[in-house]
């Protein structure tokens, strides 16, 4: 396999040696990080939870389930920025509404996910029919505590971290994992994806979204069915993001239920999902999102770490 290195989505960086611009997140500890950066943890208001189980294929299936909430204010939203999402009109709109839900160990052992987290935009976010209400859902592969500590310099509305950084922190959220041997191709993601070429798009305690870009949703009505992107952070692919619209999990009295089967290039990280659903109850309004995957952890192992920590 090609040698992987890390490539500035922007600009080369000067390096230094002092100990303030070295990353090393794998060396901090829970108990000297402030969490509630990441926003409310438990996504009790939205009657949230997850599920794990692991089939006779040795396939994990971890479920994420959640009802829409007044907080949300998806009612609010507007498609294009337009109305009470104009960059100008003061609105609280555009600001993130951070949510988290920690999964418990055997989780993280079985799927290699610690963390997820719901995002309600009732803005949406560039580009073009992505502006538009939303529910982003994020599945993690890095403890929580490690995502508390990638701040960055903001700008704009909704904020998003600006291409200049001052620190090491601020400039893990524009580093790519790359092949030394063909530069078009960022490991671990499907083909066509990278990050949006006019304007990187990187969201604190978020990472760089690393999107497709052979077939960009133009318009609102382009985008009327689920998507997914993936999010980078110093070099690491980190993140499975979900994208529901709105208009799919809501004003409809059907059954809903989308699904995807991803394929990586250069996979590297064997847990990534191989199958991706969402469904969407209108009877009950539960939004559901599946992802499905090798898991590192099944049969009886399995079932004892589970029995264990789910009876603590």
């Amino acid at each position: 396999m090609n040698a992987l290195y890390i490539l500035s989505a922007l600009s080369c960086l000067s390096v230094t040696w002092s100990s303030g611009d070295s990353l090393n997140l794998a060396f901090e500890t829970a108990e000297n990080t402030d969490l509630t950066v990441l926003g409310e943890e438990g996504l009790s208001k939205h009657e949230g939870g997850y599920s794990l189980k692991v089939n006779e294929n040795c396939d994990y299936i971890l479920k994420l389930s959640f009802k829409g909430h007044s907080s949300d204010k998806m009612g609010s939203g507007a498609k294009d920025f337009e109305g009470g999402c104009a960059q100008n009109s003061g609105s609280t709109l555009l600001e993130h509404n951070r949510n988290w839900l920690q999964f418990r160990d055997y989780v993280k052992e079985t799927t290699g996910f610690d963390h997820a987290s719901l995002y309600p935009r009732p803005c949406g976010l560039e580009p073009l029919g992505r502006r538009q209400p939303r529910y982003d859902v994020n599945f993690y592969n890095v403890p929580a505590h490690v995502r508390a500590l990638w701040n960055c310099e903001i700008f704009s509305l909704p904020e998003q971290c600006a291409y200049s950084q001052p620190d090491a922190l601020g400039r893990g959220h524009f580093s790519l994992p790359r092949l030394n041997n063909n530069v078009d191709l960022v490991p671990n993601t499907p083909r066509s994806f990278q990050p949006y070429p006019s304007f990187p798009q990187a969201l604190a305690y978020e990472g760089l979204m690393v999107a497709r870009q052979d077939n960009i949703p133009q318009t609102y009505e382009d985008m009327d069915n689920p998507e997914f992107e993936m999010g980078s952070y110093d070099g690491d692919i980190t993140s499975f993001r979900a994208i529901l619209p709105h208009q799919y999990v809501s004003g409809s009295d059907t059954f809903r239920h989308y699904w995807g089967f991803p394929v990586y290039e250069y996979q590297t990280l064997p847990y990534l999902p191989h199958l991706w659903n969402v469904t969407y109850t209108p009877a009950t309004g539960i939004i559901e999102v599946y992802i499905q995957g090798k898991a590192r952890l099944c049969g009886e192992a399995f079932d004892a770490a589970k029995q264990e920590q789910e009876s603590d």
